[in-house]
């Protein structure tokens, strides 16, 4: 499944990942009626600056307003997506969308 990010939600995915970092931003990507929304959630890891554990409630209340579309963090030091990366990746069964903040680009793993 190929998630492509409208620019509105692209926008605040960004603005979500430069207010965080030099933490890593996690977040969802939501359908609802059809329309993409960002859904920002706390990243509650003990080393935010290297991982991100996505809050469990955050993630709970975006699946009760819509469909969860894809997984959404960033690597606010430019890595690229590592090997628990791809292995969550699959896991959750929905692609994850990553944001390398230096390059100012956007990676896509699928699950």
């Amino acid at each position: 499944m190929v998630v492509f990010l409208d620019p509105a939600s692209r926008s605040k995915a960004e603005d979500h990942a430069k207010r965080d970092a030099p933490l890593e931003a996690c977040g969802l990507l939501v359908t609802i009626n059809g329309e993409q929304i960002y859904c920002p959630c706390r990243n509650l890891c003990d080393e935010p600056d290297q991982h991100f554990i996505m809050d469990p409630r955050d993630y709970y209340r975006a699946s009760l307003n819509g469909k969860i579309i894809a997984i959404i963090h960033s690597h606010p030091k430019g890595q690229d997506s590592s090997g628990l990366d791809r292995m969550a990746c699959t896991q959750s069964n929905v692609p994850w969308l990553i944001y390398q903040l230096p390059q100012d680009q956007w990676l896509t793993i699928e699950p």
